[in-house]
């Protein structure tokens, strides 16, 4: 852990793209000081591990960044749902967020079910916005447990993106908010078109220890606070709104979906 402060420690990985990491910090700074300002400690800088999953399993971690299905998967009881920052996706209620899934402009396919047999590009299995959400919607059109004839794994929404644009794969799954960002500075979305949208889920959620669960209203104030004082300019190039408190078992739909989708013959992208 080379360079991280002893005691708390604190990330904001899902949306962290270079080219808004000044204002991702921003953010940061306006939480801590609202932080320190409930009487609490709080990191001055955020830590940026290569592996997200050492932020989330860091025994003292105050406020994490985390996808929706570590909460009630590999993280479930190990960390406790503060709230979400609200980034107002379309079609999407306060709090909540989807995936558009993507395939080029001089692509022909009309509808989902016209890119059977073909490639699809995942982030991440464990992803909900990569991967889960793209469960839900090809579960009812594979009733032979089998709807793409390749499935590359990315490593991130915008190497999907890209892999899309340059023809390694015909269709991918992007967490709307990633793709904003895409339109905003990746030059590979402009060989793309929106296909369909997925089902909302509850946005990708603020996280703190389970230690800390005593401490969540403090936090969740302190977060409210500093979101809504943020400067407009920060906000804007973040595409942030607000901030909403959630609870852990609001998640609990990721699951039922992916339960739906094994009970129908589909438990994964294939």
């Amino acid at each position: 852990m080379t360079g991280l402060e002893p005691g708390s420690v604190a990330g904001l990985p899902m949306y962290d793209w270079p080219e808004v990491r000044t204002e991702v910090d921003a953010l940061w700074r306006a939480i801590a000081t609202q932080i320190r300002a409930a009487g609490l400690e709080a990191p001055s800088t955020l830590w940026r591990p290569a592996a997200a999953e050492d932020l989330w399993s860091h025994p003292d971690l105050l406020v994490g960044e985390t996808c929706g299905s570590q909460v009630v998967g590999a993280f479930a009881g190990r960390v406790e749902v503060l709230g979400v920052l609200d980034h107002a996706v379309d079609g999407c209620r306060p709090g909540d967020y989807r995936s558009v899934l993507v395939c080029r402009n001089d692509d022909p396919a009309g509808s989902l079910a016209d890119l059977r047999g073909r490639p699809v590009a995942v982030n991440d299995r464990h992803s909900q916005s990569g991967h889960g959400a793209l469960v839900a919607e090809i579960a009812p059109l594979a009733p032979d447990a089998r709807f793409f004839g390749e499935v590359v794994e990315t490593g991130s929404h915008r190497e999907s993106m890209r892999a899309t644009a340059e023809g390694r794969v015909d269709l991918a799954s992007i967490d709307e908010v990633c793709w904003r960002l895409g339109l905003d500075h990746e030059p590979a979305v402009d060989e793309l078109r929106v296909l369909a949208w997925t089902d909302p889920t509850p946005a990708p959620p603020l996280v703190t220890g389970w230690a800390n669960v005593g401490l969540r209203d403090r936090l969740n104030t302190a977060v409210a606070e500093a979101v809504a004082d943020l400067d407009l300019s920060v906000r804007e190039t973040l595409h942030l709104y607000g901030y909403r408190p959630r609870s852990t078992t609001d998640y609990r739909v990721i699951t039922e979906r992916l339960a739906a989708a094994e009970a129908a013959g589909y438990p994964t992208v294939r």
